[in-house]
């Protein structure tokens, strides 16, 4: 019996080593671009074949005469980009990107890795983003608290952990890994304990 009348056309083949499976799965990291450049880096990034997320929030700003939609940047000068460990090189050399966000202690000059960011917390800001009745805004120094599920209202479903509270609001947090926590002022009626 040979090698061939072992192998069958429905297994997998092992020829690379992964079961065919990435390698070096991809994953969301922060770069740190110049200012008012967000669009302009996110596009250039999108013909180059990267996933690209900008964070923003659509406000109506009014002045006396007319009213008119807005995008607001919650991260001025963050382009939250998809790719492997292997393309974070080809991406520090871009003359539009001025480095990549590490976590505190690690040095990104010395070419350690980009924090990874996991999907699920895009997600949650994606969510937030697209259904906060009020204003989004990052808070970096956000102590951990009370964890908390929005049980009705535009953000149902959202976990995230409770910063601040007064009598009617508390201010809810969902945490992005190496820039802090995107929070929300939600009343109380609408969290329950997680």
């Amino acid at each position: 019996m040979g090698v061939q009348d072992v192998y069958h056309e429905t297994e997998k083949s092992f020829a690379n080593g992964t079961n065919d499976r990435e390698a070096h799965p991809k994953r969301w990291i922060a770069v740190l671009v110049q200012m008012n450049c967000e669009k302009k880096t996110a596009t250039q990034l999108g013909k180059a074949g990267y996933e690209t997320y900008i964070p923003t929030q659509q406000e109506i700003h009014q002045w006396s005469d007319r009213k008119k939609k807005v995008n607001r940047l919650i991260m001025p000068m963050v382009v939250f980009v998809r790719a492997t460990v292997n393309e974070e090189e080809w991406l520090r050399n871009q003359s539009y990107i001025f480095r990549l966000l590490a976590l505190p202690g690690s040095d990104e000059d010395k070419r350690k890795f980009a924090t990874s960011i996991p999907d699920y917390q895009i997600d949650r800001l994606k969510f937030m983003l697209e259904n906060a009745e009020t204003e989004v805004t990052i808070i970096s120094d956000l102590h951990a608290g009370d964890k908390v599920y929005v049980a009705s209202g535009s953000l149902k479903g959202l976990e995230g952990v409770v910063s601040e509270a007064d009598d009617k609001h508390s201010i809810v947090g969902v945490l992005i890994d190496g820039l802090g926590y995107a929070c929300v002022k939600i009343a109380k009626h609408c969290l329950t304990a997680k």
